[in-house]
Order: structure tokens, then sequence, then C-alpha cells
């Protein structure tokens, strides 16, 4: 039971968008009435730091549940003391061992895909290993996600041009195959990064020391240097955002470049030839008096 004074630290005018019945939400125990049977719950006191772990955690034990269920009904268990007995030898096994380190038998789970003998020490035969592992590979295998940044580089001193190179490249230097950084030119002095990777927090970190890499050359050489939006994980639609974006910017420089040979061209037509045009058409008019 949650209390109405627990749900929020500010003034409450709709409940139903604070909480509503079926949604997920991290709370915490602040009391339990074994004689009665309640436990006073409080969300209030759940700190946003808290509320990203416990989500995370949480995500975590349901994708473990849905894989050991999935195993069990592919075996035919019909019992729940069977599919207690697979949670013993595997999640549990895991969660128990490894508490002190606080890993999760997700983790492990996910580690077993490159590794399969960490499966040895749950003591399963080699049918059940199999069907596990199987399910495994096919749930747990890592998507490639996407990371992206946004920084200035520009240089207004003698440099110029050749200091935003030089910095550029020096982001570049930290690509690897296994996270491969990409730099395109938006519109001068906007730049956008680019990295894809399984693991989010190993792409965040390479972004994060290239434009650290950046930022020191183009600072050494004159230059400035500012991060319009830092690394973080971008959608399709961030994706189809930047490629309209790009698209505009190529078709606007298009259309400068074109306007300036078109200034050129009307300009030519007036052009009498300055002042030494004119003095040659003086000194021709001489000489013909002369003849």
């Amino acid at each position: 039971m949650i209390l109405l004074s627990e749900l929020s630290r500010r003034r409450i005018r709709s409940i139903n968008k604070l909480i509503r019945v079926g949604k997920t939400e991290p709370v915490v125990v602040i009391r339990v009435d074994k004689e009665k049977g309640y436990i006073d719950l409080s969300k209030r006191r759940v700190s946003a730091e808290d509320v990203e772990k416990c989500t995370e955690r949480y995500a975590k034990a349901k994708a473990v549940n849905s894989i050991l269920r999935h195993v069990a009904e592919l075996l035919h268990y019909d019992s729940d003391d069977q599919l207690e007995e697979l949670y013993q030898k595997t999640a549990w096994h895991f969660e128990e061992k490894y508490k002190k380190q606080k890993a999760s038998a997700y983790d492990f789970f996910k580690q077993s895909v490159l590794d399969p003998s960490i499966l040895a020490e749950c003591g399963l035969d080699e049918h059940t290993k199999e069907v596990l592992l199987n399910n495994i590979k096919r749930k747990l295998t890592s998507q490639a996600v996407k990371i992206r940044a946004d920084v200035e580089v520009a240089c207004y001193g003698y440099e110029g041009i050749d200091a935003v190179k030089a910095a550029l490249k020096a982001g570049l230097a930290l690509s690897t195959d296994e996270l491969p950084i990409k730099i395109n030119l938006i519109a001068p002095p906007l730049y956008v990064m680019t990295t894809s990777t399984p693991e989010k927090q190993d792409g965040l970190k390479a972004l994060n020391d290239a434009i650290d890499a950046i930022q020191d050359k183009i600072t050494s050489l004159g230059g400035v240097f500012n991060v319009q939006m830092a690394p973080k994980v971008v959608t399709a639609t961030d994706e189809a955002e930047l490629a309209r974006q790009m698209e505009r910017a190529e078709l606007e420089n298009a259309e400068v470049a074109g306007d300036d040979d078109e200034e050129e061209v009307e300009g030519m037509d007036g052009f009498s030839g300055g002042e030494g045009a004119e003095e040659d058409k003086k000194s021709g008019n001489e000489s013909q008096e002369e003849e």
C-alpha cells in the first residue's frame, strides 16, 4: 500500500499522472505489518539514481526469467519444482556465488554466448545445457547501437583550416576496429561524430575520449572548441533528422556557389576594363590623330 503522502514531494494535482494500476514503478519498503499483512511503500523516497538502477535490474531479471521459462516449456516440465530446480542450478547459483561482486545471472548468461564453458559449473545435463544455450544466444545476442555527438571546431588564427584538420585527425586516431569513429561535416564549424558498438558504455567512453583529444589539439593550436551535443544513443528518428540536415546543408552550399557564379557573370557584362582600359583607349585615339 502506498500512502498519498508517500507518492510525491510536490503537490499532487492528478494521481493518475503519478501512478496507475498496471504500471511498473520502483518503490521502497518503509514498513511491514505482519499482523495485518500490509506492506507500506514509498515512491517519493526513491532517488533518480535508484530508479535507474532498479529499472535496469528488473529488466535483466525479467529477461532471465523469460529464458528459463521458455527452456522449461521446450523441455516439457510439468511441475514448478522442476523449474525451481533449473533456477537453483543456473540463475540463483550465479546470483549467490557472485553476490559480493554485484554481478547478476543476466551478465553470466550474456558471457556464455562467447564462452559456453561458463555453464559447465551449473551441473546440467547436455541436452538441457544445449537448449539453454540456444535460447540465450537467441535472446541475448547483442545488437549494435549507434552513438552520436555534435561538436564545433574552428580556428580563426594563422593555422586556420590546418589546425581544424589536425584536431579532427587526433580524434580519428582513437578509432579502432572494434569501435570505429567517424567524423562528418554538417556545416562549418559543426561536425558530427558517430560510432557503433554492442556495448553502450564502451561507445560513450570512446567518443568522450575522442572529444577530449580534439579539444586538446585545437586549443593548443589557438582554435576554439564547443560540444553542442554530448555523446548519446541515437534512434532511427535522430538518424533521419541528421540525414535531412546534412542534405539541406549540402543544398545550401550548392546554391551559394551558383549565386557567386551568376554574380561574377553579370558583373562582367558591365565591366569596362577600369582605369587601365581607359588609358589604352586614349593612347589608341592619340595614335590615330598623329596618323
